[in-house]
C-alpha cells in the first residue's frame, strides 16, 4: 500500500467505525499524499455521527492499536478550520465509512 499500514491495522481501524456513532474515517496528511517516512505518525480524520457520545473510550480504543507509530484524530464538527477540511477532502484516503441505508 503507498500509505504503508497494514491490513490488521486497518482493519482494527475500521472495526473502531463499527463499534461508534462515526460516519467516515479519513487518513490523511504525509500517508495519504505518499510522501511520508517510515515513523510518520497516522492522521485521522473521524467524522461524527450527531449522536456519537462516547469520545474519550473511543480514543482510547485507537491509543490501544497495535502500532508503534503515533495516531493524531481530528474530529470533524462543524468547529473545524476549513483550510483544513479542504485539504483533508483534497488528500483524504477513506479508511472506514458507514454503509448509508436507503429509505424506501
Amino acid at each position: 500500500m503507498a500509505f504503508d499500514l497494514d491490513e490488521g491495522l486497518i482493519r482494527s481501524i475500521q472495526e473502531i467505525g463499527q463499534n461508534y456513532a462515526i460516519e467516515q474515517i479519513v487518513l490523511f496528511g504525509s500517508r495519504a499524499r505518499g510522501d511520508h517516512m517510515p515513523a510518520s505518525d497516522i492522521d485521522l480524520a473521524v467524522f461524527l455521527l450527531p449522536e456519537f457520545n462516547n469520545r474519550g473510550r473511543m480514543t482510547s480504543d485507537f491509543d490501544d492499536l497495535n502500532t508503534l507509530l503515533k495516531i493524531d484524530i481530528v474530529f470533524i464538527n462543524e468547529h473545524i478550520d476549513p483550510n483544513l477540511l479542504e485539504n483533508i477532502k483534497r488528500e483524504g484516503i477513506f479508511l472506514y465509512e458507514r454503509a448509508k441505508h436507503k429509505s424506501q
